[in-house]
């Protein structure tokens, strides 16, 4: 009998594309689901919605909190054997699931993450993410660099059961997921499907590829770190060169500003790829927690 899996959907705005999401969930090469759609305060009419698709999920209404308190009140409603991230404006690639519980329950993995795309669906343009070196023992690669889309991540039930304290940090504005997945990694290896079964959209313009925003993103977490003894040395000389960047360049940017900050990316940027070939290397002990993709050729 196929194993029970928990499908998290938090959401707040963009009800056309929750359904896109659902859908993509129902459209499974896989049967057993329950699909558990939190609306964390959205002022938006979801009447149609739930007269589609409200006897296929749970459903549940909260005051606006973001999206981690979202995901964790599913998490603690949850009955699956295994709990699946999916974001309201993503979707899901129709065999993503079967491959994914079949791979974990193969190796005995308890959390695990596929490849995936950025997506753009104005011209439906597929951008493929390379996080081949991203499986094993990562809890080092989280400080640094780590490629997991959220919506591709499925953990079992037993990591909540043994360490209920594991969630999404609601305190965190930014870096919630990363957070989460450092603490699931500091207790258990990561399994990798490499082909791609996800699509994450986009849209607007992405802030995150600004270097001030970068600097920022990075810097705030030094103070958190820099007394931690087990975050690595390395990661906090890195870390603190980005939190001295973040204070000489401030939250603010425009065009010279950000021309200057890409010019001094070039420091922790290099220092970062050095420490992540470690990892390369360090990945092939852990052979195991990865499927490669056949359709990919390895030069």
């Amino acid at each position: 009998m196929e194993k029970k899996v928990s499908v998290i959907i938090p959401f707040y705005s963009g009800v056309d594309w929750l359904s896109e999401a659902v859908q993509s969930v129902l459209d499974q090469t896989y049967d057993n689901f329950e699909i558990i759609v939190v609306n964390d305060g959205s002022g938006e009419d979801v009447t149609s919605f739930l007269n589609q698709y409200g006897d296929k999920i749970i459903y549940r209404y909260k005051e606006n909190g973001g999206a981690a308190t979202a995901r964790n009140l599913a998490m603690r409603i949850a009955t699956g054997d295994y709990l699946a991230f999916l974001d309201s404006d993503d979707i899901w690639l129709p065999t993503k699931t079967e491959k994914q519980i079949a791979f974990m329950e193969e190796i005995g993995a308890l959390w695990s993450h596929t490849g995936f795309y950025y997506w753009t669906p104005e011209t439906d343009k597929l951008k493929r993410i390379d996080n081949s070196c991203d499986y094993g023992s990562i809890y080092e690669k989280t400080f640094i660099s780590i490629k997991i889309a959220t919506p591709s991540v499925v953990i079992h039930q037993k990591v909540i059961q043994e360490y209920p304290e594991i969630d999404f940090p609601v305190e965190l504005r930014k870096g919630q997921d990363t957070a989460f997945f450092r603490s699931l990694s500091n207790y258990y290896k990561i399994a990798l499907i490499e082909e791609p079964l996800v699509k994450v959209r986009m849209r607007g313009s992405n802030s995150n590829t600004l270097a001030i925003v970068r600097f920022n993103l990075r810097a705030d977490s030094y103070p958190a770190i820099k007394s931690d003894p087990t975050v690595p040395k390395d990661v906090k000389r890195i870390r603190y060169i980005y939190y001295v960047y973040g204070k000489i360049f401030g939250k603010t940017s425009n065009k010279f500003k950000e021309f200057i900050a890409k010019c001094f990316w070039t420091l922790p940027y290099t220092m970062e790829r050095l420490y992540v070939r470690r990892f390369v290397r360090k990945n092939k002990q852990d052979e195991l927690f990865i499927k490669r993709d056949p359709n990919i050729v390895k030069v």
